[in-house]
C-alpha cells in the first residue's frame, strides 16, 4: 500500500471522466476506510501557472525519472485499486506546499478579492 505524500503511477481520468492517461499522482491523502484518496496529477511540463517544482532534492524515497511539477489545480478522489505502483515518496515539507498552493487557489476562486 502507499501513504499520503507517496507518488504513485495510475490511469488518471480527464476532465470528461470517460478517457484516462497513464501518469504519476501524489497521493495527499491515505486510502480512508473506502479505499479512496485525493491526488494531484504531476506533469513533466512547467507551463502550468497553478504548480509546485518537484526535484530530486524533493525525494525521500524512490527515484523520480525527470523534474516534474504538481498540478495543484488538478485535484481528484481517485480508488486506491487503481494504483499500479508507489514509486517515490516526497518531503513532507514538499507535500505541505502543494496542500498550501491548493488551499490558496481555493480561496483565490471562492472568495476573489
Amino acid at each position: 500500500m502507499f501513504e499520503a505524500g507517496s507518488l504513485v503511477l495510475l490511469p488518471f481520468p480527464f476532465s470528461d471522466a470517460k478517457t484516462t492517461k497513464r501518469r504519476p499522482v501524489l497521493a495527499l491523502t491515505a486510502p480512508d476506510e473506502y479505499g479512496d484518496f485525493i491526488g494531484m496529477a504531476v506533469s513533466s511540463r512547467s507551463h502550468h501557472g497553478n504548480s509546485v517544482v518537484l526535484q530530486n532534492d524533493a525525494i525521500v524515497q524512490g527515484i523520480l525519472p525527470k523534474q516534474s511539477w504538481i498540478r495543484t489545480d488538478r485535484i481528484v478522489t481517485l480508488s486506491a485499486s487503481l494504483v499500479i505502483k508507489s514509486f517515490a515518496k516526497i518531503r513532507p515539507d514538499v507535500h505541505r506546499q502543494a496542500v498550501d498552493s491548493l488551499c490558496e487557489l481555493l480561496h483565490k476562486q471562492i472568495f476573489p478579492a
